[in-house]
């Protein structure tokens, strides 16, 4: 089964054990003549996605109790991965989403951790950073300019995440995702996370 995860951006695929990640105009050089189970949030290509006769869309068997409508197809396929959960997707931009009793609850999406390190950069030069850094978000930096900045931006995820978690498991996936759960006793981090919930649906579906 090849299961495509389609971004703005990138596509990430699994095929058999093997995840990667590729560019929309590979994705389609490499898989046309592949049977494909997908999700898509690209707007700009969903009529080209309906040339491909072997490609399923599982939007269409996709029913999370509770989603709004015009809820990203992503973040609603993650919630169906368990039943309670906050689900965080750290990725270009930062999802996180609470599910109980298998119903979402609630969400809110920030930008990613490097949009939000660019954004500094852009109010000055001097405020610019090479790369994000953990850091003790315990009290409020008082050494140097870049441990403000990193705290600045780490420290309001993590306060938010703690805040709504309710003491339900907490699932990072994404780029980031791994480094945000080192902020957590007891949390998970799974790449494959939305691949697998995918996999469920895909068998349901019968694709």
């Amino acid at each position: 089964m090849i299961l495509a995860d389609i971004g703005n951006r990138f596509a990430h695929i699994k095929s058999n054990s093997s995840v990667q990640d590729l560019e929309i105009e590979e994705l389609f050089k490499n898989y046309s003549n592949a049977k494909v189970c997908y999700i898509n949030v690209n707007n700009s290509i969903k009529s080209r996605l309906k040339n491909f006769d072997n490609w399923i869309d599982l939007s269409k068997f996709v029913e999370l109790d509770g989603a709004y409508r015009g809820m990203g197809i992503d973040r609603q396929v993650l919630c169906l991965s368990y039943e309670n959960a906050l689900f965080v997707d750290a990725g270009s931009a930062i999802t996180i989403d609470l599910v109980k009793n298998g119903k979402f609850i609630g969400g809110t999406i920030f930008p990613g951790l490097w949009k939000l390190k660019d954004a500094y950069s852009q109010i000055s030069p001097s405020l610019s950073l090479d790369d994000i850094k953990a850091i003790d978000i315990s009290s409020l930096p008082n050494r140097n300019t870049k441990d403000t900045i990193n705290y600045g931006i780490i420290a309001p995820i993590i306060a938010l995440i703690d805040r709504v978690r309710e003491d339900l498991p907490i699932y990072f996936t994404g780029g980031d995702g791994k480094f945000l759960s080192q902020y957590f006793d007891n949390a998970t981090y799974d790449r494959e996370l939305i691949f697998k919930s995918m996999e469920k649906i895909a068998r349901r579906a019968g694709c």
